[in-house]
């Protein structure tokens, strides 16, 4: 249960993409042109801090392992210990470090996962995590890394065999040292649903009922919501949040030189007062902006049409987990996985698209007679990268445009094998740069220029690869 993280080789690429294939991955001046020394050198500090932090956090975790067991030793009452001073170990590492208590339960956290076991009978056993360890103290792995990799695995170890925890343990370390935190999470997540299927419809339900609003209202006269929402509930959320953001943001604006008098001196502006009502809004406010218009509509419930783009949900599922309505299926943007009988019950709902893998679908390649890529193109390619495919981009499906990898004015079809979906900041600096894309087993791969990286070191995109079935 194993999958490699390689680039693709030189042979792999057509003649107009080849570019020399550096030894290492990481190679030192990956990402900046050779001639830009300062930015080199600010790199490198970087990177020196960071392998300094990696390394400080597995020996504070270490000490946190130690000072616990320290505080737990039966002592006689005058003996001086300071540590009993405190009252856990996170106590302790907020007190000496100035952390937040949050920081100090990781490490300790951590520390206890990856520390040799003692029996009762003062057998000494490996680490729970020697994997985990092994790269800790190496200063390859992250703290926070770690600490996602491991609560996933705890979760799926009732139900899941030694050797495929082993197994996911290895592959998602192996995976951390290229990827940030927040993707570990995700594929952590992803690793434990697959090693314990039986254990998703529990933890949903757990979930749903976690669900809560908690209204504040702050000395300004605002009113903060705060609202936690189970994974499926967040789907419909964050389907009609993305369709308005992502139909405003694209949405063209237009402004006459001759009547628009505001200038760059806040001192001097002379523009309309009506104009603040048409001024660009954050992506926040525009979140905020469809949760009051869905408000509305509720209120004044004689209006026929939601005002809200239309927008569609998309449950993805095997055709076997259909039918039977065991194991599991993912809903577009939300990390946790659903069960496939609440999936079952959702494709029988308006709006909501059961993308069933291996089943029949709609004709996808449309060839060179049709300029723009269609909507099912789009919820297919969204299927296939997840969202925007440049590499870390956290931008959904609703806020991305479809790309021809292949100019279609020369002979670039609008196909799915021509097409992948890019955020309007990273499709510009495909164009305004001149990258290249290369698609290899279904995996973008972004190859800069000479004038951002002289040894085309190609960077891998899309979303992070599943577990195996």
């Amino acid at each position: 249960m194993t999958f490699t993280l390689e680039h693709p080789t030189e042979a792999a690429l057509t003649a107009a993409d080849r570019w020399t294939v550096p030894g290492e991955w990481n190679h030192p001046n990956h990402g900046f042109g050779s001639g830009d020394t300062g930015e080199a050198r600010i790199l490198a500090g970087l990177e020196a801090a960071f392998a300094a932090r990696r390394l400080a956090d597995a020996q504070i975790a270490r000490l946190a392992v130690d000072a616990g067991r320290m505080m737990t030793t039966h002592c006689s009452p005058d003996a001086n210990r300071p540590l009993r001073s405190h009252r856990s170990v996170a106590e302790l590492l907020v007190d000496v470090g100035r952390i937040p208590l949050s920081d100090a339960h990781r490490l300790h956290r951590v520390g206890v996962a990856t520390e040799p076991r003692t029996t009762l009978h003062g057998e000494v056993l490996p680490a729970q995590f020697g994997v985990v360890r092994t790269a800790l103290d190496a200063g390859t792995l992250p703290v926070e890394s770690a600490n996602h990799i491991i609560t996933a695995l705890n979760q799926a170890a009732p139900r899941a065999e030694a050797d495929n925890l082993l197994a996911a343990e290895e592959t998602l370390v192996a995976f951390a040292r290229d990827c940030p935190a927040d993707l570990v999470r995700n594929v952590a997540a992803s690793w434990r649903d697959a090693l314990d299927t039986d254990g998703i419809e529990p933890r949903e339900e757990t979930l749903a009922a976690l669900s809560c609003l908690h209204r504040t209202l702050r000395p300004n006269g605002m009113k903060r919501y705060i609202l936690d929402a189970d994974p499926l509930s967040a789907a419909y959320l964050d389907a009609a949040i993305d369709a308005h953001i992502g139909a405003t943001i694209r949405r063209p604006s237009f402004t006459n030189p001759e009547t628009d008098t505001t200038t760059t001196d806040s001192s001097t502006t002379t523009a309309d007062p009506d104009a603040a009502l048409f001024a660009p809004r954050s992506i926040a406010q525009l979140a905020a902006e469809t949760i009051i218009d869905l408000a509305r509509h509720g209120i004044a419930c004689n209006n026929t049409e939601i005002p809200i783009r239309a927008t569609t949900i998309v449950v993805r599922m095997t055709l076997e987990n259909l039918l039977t309505g065991l194991g599991t299926a993912t809903i577009d943007g939300i990390e946790h996985p659903i069960s496939a009988a609440t999936a079952r019950r959702l494709a029988a709902e308006a709006d909501i698209i059961p993308m069933v893998l291996g089943g029949d679908s709609d004709i996808l390649d449309l060839g060179t007679t049709q300029r723009l890529f269609s909507r099912a193109q789009k919820i297919a390619m969204a299927e296939r990268f997840g969202g925007c495919a440049w590499r870390n981009c956290p931008q959904p499906p609703n806020h991305t445009e479809a790309h021809h990898l292949h100019w279609w004015g020369h002979t670039g079809p609008t196909n799915l094998r021509n097409g992948i979906l890019l955020c309007s900041k990273h499709h510009h600096e495909i164009h305004r740069n001149n990258w290249t894309i290369h698609i290899h087993n279904n995996t973008p791969w972004f190859i800069p220029p000479t004038t951002i990286d002289p040894h085309r070191t190609p960077r891998r995109g899309g979303k992070p690869p599943p577990p195996p079935q």
